[in-house]
């Protein structure tokens, strides 16, 4: 979800990737307005904005129930969450995070009138019995919920038994409140995660759009937001669950979620508990529920995913051990990052050191044949690198071999809860966006504000591209060539439209990538090639009769290949 040596020719391919998923979460989250949230006191009705079939208001309040009976609050804390349940339903009526702030600095409340569970009883009065950090309801009909917290920690215990012959659904509705400056941000990284009990794997819906799923025998389902989320578990798992999405209408909240839980009826009684989460995307917190809480946490798909997991995250909490300020834990990591690739990045160097040595030789070739077919022109190229025992691509490969590291922090700083409200330099907030100039306009795709952090990576990707481009030989002027050249200038511009509303940790982290990058650069040319040492070694490898590569017999074969089909229609024409 997720760095950076930017931008020359080896590179183009892997940012061409980033650049793809950046510009489409750009488009689809460009219908989230960024706007301030007006002050508005209680709660209010939300309604959807997805579809005219959906304009229908749905109730995210707390049901009204008999207002003659009298209404009583309880409270379950200790020192991380504070639970403020209403006898009424049994219903939580507030959840205060008690470690965490908003991003206007008032109290995190992840409940505050803007969630309801439907199910038994859920409007009428109860009566409550409590003692210490558990409480008890019942009504006369049969309906009994508990909820007990403990001394530490998250994760609230909770039962509910009912007599049912039929199996009970809980309609759970939620409004994720907004938490975070950047309400665009948080609304892409929110959505409803699921746990499958067949094989223990999660699902989700689809982050940042209106979705909806239907799925049987469901451990546990969870309204996930940026950093934050509420997950509701039953041992004995869900029988069905239909979830969906949607898209508020008002800035105060990030998404609509609703969630109809079926729970199975066993000889005419409903029973069921678990653990009801409410709490941080933290980790190591939600790792020891043992219960794969942890798979709220979207480290990305594949080898991405597993490096994000089991590498980077390791890697940042190892330096953040040392109680370190968070910019230069980053610093560190983009170092250590870019001392383990260095093998890689040093045969990436050789490899184009030895195609500058042979430039001449390649300009020569392209001169004496420029009127020449194409496969031809080719061909003598081909038998020139194998000659000189030069492989082309050898300075693409080791760099595409990285790419799974740059996703992989692509995708960790916008999950990362560690950098939530932590400062740097003129940053303060290292988990949004840095702002050093407010417009008085907002322009489309970029927003309102100057990134800093983002403008320095923009400006430092574009000399690093320029810088590489003087140092990289190119074997033409083709009309391939020239487009590649402008979509590499033309990339640091639309980064910094892209990166001007992401995490200024992501921002700073490339920006200190490329500095690194030009001092390893540096170091390499000065200390560690001699092109004196390469231009006598390919002159050898030239004399014993050159050495092919695979790949260059590959590229021969193919080369043949096509001229052989050239000569056939050639003889065909006449």
């Amino acid at each position: 979800m997720e760095q950076r040596p930017f931008m020359d020719r080896n590179q183009l391919i892997g940012f061409a990737l980033i650049g793809a998923i950046l510009l489409g979460t750009s488009f689809w989250a460009s219908t989230v307005e960024p706007s301030q949230p007006k002050n508005t006191a209680g709660s209010e009705e939300v309604k959807s904005a997805s579809t005219p079939a959906a304009e229908a208001e749905l109730d995210y309040a707390l049901p009204a129930g008999d207002s003659s009976s009298p209404d009583q609050e309880f409270t379950l804390e200790n020192d991380q969450v504070r639970y403020v349940i209403s006898n009424k339903g049994a219903q939580i009526k507030s959840v205060e995070l008690k470690e965490y702030k908003d991003w206007q600095g008032k109290p995190l409340m992840l409940v505050d009138g803007n969630q309801v569970l439907d199910g038994p009883s859920s409007a009428v009065p109860f009566a409550a019995s409590s003692e210490g950090r558990s409480l008890s309801l019942s009504d006369n009909l049969g309906t009994v919920w508990t909820y007990e917290l403990p001394a530490e920690g998250y994760g609230l215990g909770w039962s509910m038994s009912t007599l049912s012959k039929k199996d009970v659904v809980l309609t759970w509705r939620q409004a994720g409140i907004r938490h975070e400056k950047s309400q665009m941000n948080e609304a892409t990284n929110t959505s409803i995660y699921y746990l499958e009990n067949a094989d223990m794997e999660r699902g989700s819906l689809s982050d940042g759009s209106d979705d909806e799923e239907s799925r049987e025998n469901l451990g546990w389902v969870a309204h996930r937001q940026q950093y934050f989320s509420s997950i509701l578990q039953a041992e004995s798992g869900f029988v069905k669950a239909d979830m969906q999405t949607r898209t508020p209408s008002d800035t105060l909240h990030s998404r609509l979620f609703e969630s109809k839980l079926r729970m199975a009826s066993v000889d005419g009684k409903v029973s069921a508990k678990g653990i009801w989460y409410h709490g941080p995307n933290q980790y190591q917190t939600l790792k020891d529920f043992n219960l794969n809480f942890d798979q709220v946490i979207p480290f990305g798909w594949g080898i991405f995913g597993w490096i994000g997991k089991y590498v980077v995250s390791p890697m940042f909490n190892w330096l953040d051990g040392y109680g370190l300020n968070y910019g230069i834990i980053i610093l560190l990591m983009a170092a250590l990052i870019k001392l383990a690739l260095s093998p890689l990045t040093f045969k990436s160097y050789k490899s184009m050191a030895k195609m500058r040595v042979l430039k001449p030789e390649i300009d020569e070739l392209n001169e004496k044949f420029k009127d020449a077919e194409p496969a031809k022109k080719q061909q003598e190229t081909m038998a020139l690198y194998q000659k000189a025992g030069v492989n082309p691509l050898g300075g693409c490969i080791p760099q595409l071999l990285s790419l799974p590291i740059l996703i992989a922090m692509f995708r960790f700083f916008p999950i990362s809860i560690e950098l939530r409200q932590q400062g740097f330099l003129w940053a303060d907030d290292l988990s949004s966006y840095d702002s050093i100039l407010s417009l008085p306009f907002e322009i489309p795709f970029y927003g309102a504000h100057v990134s800093l952090f983002t403008l320095l990576m923009a400006i430092s990707t574009f000399l690093y591209t320029k810088f590489n481009n003087t140092m990289t030989p190119t074997s033409g002027n083709s009309m391939m060539q020239q487009q590649m050249m402008i979509i590499q200038y033309l990339m640091p511009f639309m980064l910094l439209v892209w990166f001007n509303n992401y995490s200024s940790g992501l921002s700073y982290y490339y920006f200190i990538s490329n500095v690194l990058t030009f001092g390893q650069q540096w170091v390499i040319k000065e200390f560690f090639l001699n092109e004196t040492a390469i231009r006598a070694k390919i002159d050898e490898t030239k004399a014993k009769g050159g050495s092919q590569s695979r790949f260059a017999k590959k590229m021969s074969e193919m080369l043949e290949v096509q001229k052989e089909a050239g000569n056939r229609k050639a003889r065909r024409g006449k």
